[in-house]
């Protein structure tokens, strides 16, 4: 009888051995699984992240755009009147005359 119970001792670690390499498989597969879905979620979240950051860069690119072009109206305006203040220092010695 010994025998017997340990062929059944025997069979039945055979048999726990194959079950937990089959669960592996099946958790190894679930955890492929779960990694890549955790990828992209991320991926997903960095692109979120990505279009925010261009969409900021835009405004400030459109700020940066007005504000030289306010500087540079302003510096035409400011030529302009140094030419006016030009022209008229020029042409009061004349109408004195």
């Amino acid at each position: 009888m010994s025998n017997s119970s340990s062929g059944n001792s025997i069979s039945s670690t055979s048999t726990t051995k194959t079950e937990k390499s089959n669960g592996g498989q099946v958790n190894g597969s679930a955890s492929a699984e779960a990694e890549m879905a955790k990828a992209f979620r991320e991926l997903a979240r960095g692109e979120q992240q990505a279009t925010a950051l261009e969409a900021s860069l835009t405004s400030l690119e459109d700020k940066l755009d007005a504000l030289l072009a306010s500087i540079e109206d302003g510096s035409t305006s400011s030529d302009a009147s140094q030419e006016k203040k030009a022209d008229h220092t020029q042409q009061e010695p004349e109408s004195k005359k």
